[in-house]
């Protein structure tokens, strides 16, 4: 699975998913999301105990990083001779690794470099987040891209009443508390297995409380939104729970995630969008036709690296260049969403990433050619962004949810 992982660049519950594994797959799934949260540090730390063998690459160049996992993560929960035993360690480097703490690891690294093997990302990432200044400091943040985001909540307001809904979800088996921000967000506190599945998706999804975000700062979205980058549609379908039926374009360029996005909103009684297999940065409407506007486009994911770690590997091998790229698409894309709304209307754009190139750059750019205004984007969940007076940044260390941006402009 992990070999897979790395060389088609898939996302780990994709692969899990399309393999089938027979073994538990919450025992499996939080195996691998350990392995690539810390596979820098595993490389490193076989080779300080002396591991001279493959590592990456072949699914057996996997093997020795599950078996130093769980010799260093894990040891009191798995019996040194069944890691030698399951991984075929050597003994002496499995006894090693035992014994070895990560800062014995990075020693003789100093500054970036040190952070970015011992919190396992690529130097440029490291330096990208390093010239934010995030509060509460650097480090802060990489120890909260370290660890899953807690489970959030929304449910349907439009039918349920927040007692009820917590209610509800206690008898399927989640005990919750209210967001203190989002009204129709709680946190699941408590899970008994296999609750989440008993779940009516009419009434209730799974959903960070970053991505909710989206829906209240849009507020009401009129009678025709554009959906730019719409796949996987959990933020059209939570405007529509919100704002009741409304007409929705969703423009997708990958007809299997379109496919996937039909069924999403069917689920949850959003069905009222037109779905477009197409290039959002020309969407099939006429300019000036719609009254809102979400621009969710594809990103560095760097909000995410907690909950999907798996975008490390995309992040090594596509290096530093990629955020020049991705900016010119998300550039593009909120351009075409502006010149799809009617003037005055509001569009909001947002990211799961946290480089300024992708987010506060994007937005100056528009601003500053005369296309929108900027207006500031609330309910609050993170902070203000000190380069882009009333955007909102999202930091998981802060928020408590996957990172990201947000930033709500007004068609001039």
């Amino acid at each position: 699975m992990l070999s897979r992982v790395e060389a088609k660049l898939y996302s780990l519950r994709y692969v899990v998913e399309k393999l089938r594994p027979r073994v538990p797959r919450g025992l499996l799934n939080a195996l691998c999301l350990g392995v690539l949260r810390n596979y820098r540090l595993l490389v490193r730390g076989l080779r300080y105990c002396g591991y001279r063998g493959q590592v990456r690459g072949r699914p057996e160049g996997w093997l020795p990083l599950v078996g130093a996992y769980e010799a260093m993560f894990r040891r009191d929960a798995v019996p040194l001779d069944r890691v030698v035993e399951a991984t075929g360690l050597p003994r002496d480097v499995a006894e090693c690794l035992r014994r070895a703490e990560p800062r014995d690891i990075v020693s003789g690294l100093e500054g970036l470099e040190r952070l970015a093997v011992l919190y396992s990302l690529p130097l440029w990432v490291v330096e990208k987040l390093a010239e934010l200044n995030p509060p509460g400091g650097l480090e802060a943040l990489l120890k909260s891209l370290q660890k899953p985001t807690p489970m959030w909540i929304r449910f349907n307001k439009g039918r349920l009443t927040l007692g009820q809904a917590i209610e509800l979800l206690s008898r399927a088996g989640i005990r919750a508390e209210p967001d203190p921000v989002l009204d129709d967000v709680v946190e699941a506190i408590e899970v008994e297995p296999g609750a989440p599945e008993r779940l009516d998706p009419r009434l209730f999804y799974i959903q960070d409380r970053a991505a909710a975000l989206a829906a209240h700062v849009l507020g009401d979205p009129g009678r025709l939104i554009l959906d730019a980058f719409s796949a996987p549609g959990n933020k059209l379908a939570h405007v529509m729970w919100r704002s009741g039926p409304r007409a929705a374009v969703a423009v997708e360029i990958s007809p299997r995630r379109l496919l996937d996005e039909k069924r999403l909103l069917r689920r949850q009684g959003a069905a009222l969008a037109d779905l477009v297999a197409g290039d959002a940065t020309r969407p099939p409407l006429r300019p000036g036709s719609a009254t809102s506007a979400l621009v969710d486009p594809d990103c560095t994911s760097m909000g995410r690296l907690g909950h999907s770690p798996e975008t490390r590997l995309f992040l090594e091998r596509a290096g530093p260049r990629i955020v020049e790229k991705l900016q010119k698409l998300q550039k593009a894309g909120l351009r075409a969403a502006l010149a799809s709304v009617k003037p005055g209307s509001r569009v909001v754009y947002m990211t799961c990433t946290l480089t300024r190139d992708e987010n506060e750059d994007v937005v100056r750019a528009v601003v500053e050619e005369g296309l929108a205004e900027l207006e500031e984007a609330q309910p609050l969940i993170g902070v203000w962004s000190p380069w882009l007076p009333g955007a909102q940044r999202i930091y998981p260390h802060i928020s408590r949810s996957t990172g990201g941006f947000i930033a709500v402009l007004r068609r001039a």
